[in-house]
């Protein structure tokens, strides 16, 4: 348990947050373009 380990969980956080960040912008993006383009 040592740096590999630090290395996989920070990889690991970044890609889930990334990834619930997204989805956020992009249902944000798309709630608000929602009258614009059906």
């Amino acid at each position: 348990m040592g740096t590999e380990a630090i290395v996989m969980f920070l990889i690991g956080a970044v890609a889930l947050w990334g990834g619930v960040a997204v989805a956020i912008l992009n249902y944000i993006r798309a709630s608000r373009s929602d009258t614009s383009s059906d």
